[in-house]
């Protein structure tokens, strides 16, 4: 491999870590409970479909997809770019699976659920931040979820070739990233709409939360509960930031709303990168460097290093989360 190459094996190398320590909190870890796993959905395929795929092209012997692995995979990657939706699609998709959550739940109401109230929304919570729900991880997995007793099974078969790259990648023997045994990460379900944190009890209410949720996930939660900087902290908050930039456009188009998400670091041949492992599109053998984080791709699409970068784009995303949280939470 020449040293393009090896920069880009070196990072998937640490996808299958992030994907192996997921793993490894699930078993061990006392102090987290909620759809962390769900919310990483996106991202796990971004790195299954991605090194399965860049293997290939370099002729490297790894695990490959079968056709309906394969197909999985496609499907689950792309859910990364739902924000690439316009905003009619996305809200359709948003409530399409909220209603389902509600008819399912509505109807194994148990007597003290049908007199109190029955919950039909999971959500996580971060340092008191939300940074998950049930119809976001709906929205993730192309197979209907609630009331479906083969989707656990399914879900786990279709998951095994992603442990096998792991795997291949040697991420059991670079070991899992640490993280923070301290930090309590917790769920709570809510009645959405009698009973919920949002002001805004309709449909855009829930579509403004889950986009609240998207960027906690990444800026609230992976920043915080992983102790290293690991790339999968700019990595993945950058692939949000670049969708969220048109899609805040179009709806502030659609409603009249004033949210604001400044898109001057929006750009192509980084996000590329980031979503392939197709580092030759983007930068030169000499342009490498090896010790950082992002391997140089920082100082190539935006002159800055990988620390600034990221410091900036945690920043537009926050001025964001903040306008969010103003407008529809409690």
């Amino acid at each position: 491999m020449n040293n393009v190459q090896k920069a880009a094996y070196e990072l998937i190398q640490e996808d299958a870590r992030f994907i192996y320590s997921l793993s490894n909190i699930w078993k061990n870890a006392d102090n987290i409970s909620g759809n962390y796993i769900c919310m990483s959905v996106p991202y796990i395929g971004l790195f299954a479909d991605g090194a399965e795929q860049w293997c290939k092209k370099v002729g490297l012997n790894a695990p490959a997809f079968n056709p309906m692995e394969k197909s999985y995979y496609a499907q689950i990657r792309q859910s990364h770019k739902l924000f690439e939706k316009k905003y009619n699609d996305y809200y359709t998709v948003l409530l399409e699976k909220f209603f389902e959550s509600d008819n399912y739940f509505y109807s194994i109401r148990s007597l003290r659920e049908k007199i109190l109230g029955y919950y039909n929304v999971g959500a996580d919570l971060c340092n008191n931040k939300f940074c998950g729900n049930t119809i976001l991880c709906s929205m993730y997995i192309p197979i209907k979820v609630w009331g479906n007793k083969n989707a656990g099974p399914w879900l786990k078969d279709m998951s095994k070739v992603a442990g096998e790259l792991a795997s291949h990648f040697g991420c059991t023997e670079i070991h899992w990233y640490n993280y923070n045994s301290n930090l309590i990460v917790k769920y709570k379900d809510y009645h959405f709409y009698k009973c919920s944190p949002l002001k805004m009890n309709n449909g855009l209410g829930i579509l403004l939360f889950s986009i609240l949720c998207s960027i906690n996930y990444i800026i609230e939660f992976i920043e915080n509960f992983f102790i290293e900087e690991i790339p999968q902290k700019l990595k993945y908050a950058y692939l949000q930031y670049y969708y969220l930039c048109g899609f805040i456009r179009d709806l502030n188009a659609k409603n009249g709303t004033d949210f604001s998400l400044d898109d001057q670091l929006c750009n192509r041949d980084f996000r590329n990168c980031l979503a392939h492992y197709g580092l030759g599109q983007c930068i030169k053998e000499k342009e490498i460097i090896s010790n950082d984080i992002l391997k140089g791709l920082t100082y190539k699409a935006f002159g800055m290093d990988y620390f600034t970068t990221k410091v900036k784009i945690y920043k537009l995303l926050k001025i964001l989360a903040e306008q969010i949280e103003e407008a529809v939470l409690r």
